[in-house]
């Protein structure tokens, strides 16, 4: 069975909380879908090394959500 598309607004953008676009919005907003589309790779990069969120990694389905959106082209 196919997966569902994930998409930004229901699957990727519940998955910030406050804290982490507050300590993040010097570099960029991730309540912005331009801004996550746009820093994509470098946001996986570390999610997957776990050096984001500051305050601990990311279980893997998360890691992974995050990584079939990257590789869906980042669809709205």
């Amino acid at each position: 069975m196919e997966q569902e598309a994930v998409g930004f607004e229901r699957d990727i953008r519940p998955l910030f909380r406050e804290k982490d676009v507050s300590s993040m919005s010097k570099a960029f907003d991730l309540a912005s879908y331009n801004d996550v589309r746009a820093h994509a790779d470098s946001i996986l990069a570390k999610l997957s090394d776990g050096s984001m969120p500051c305050d601990g990694p990311w279980p893997e389905e998360r890691v992974e959500l995050f990584r079939r959106w990257v590789e869906a082209g980042c669809p709205g």
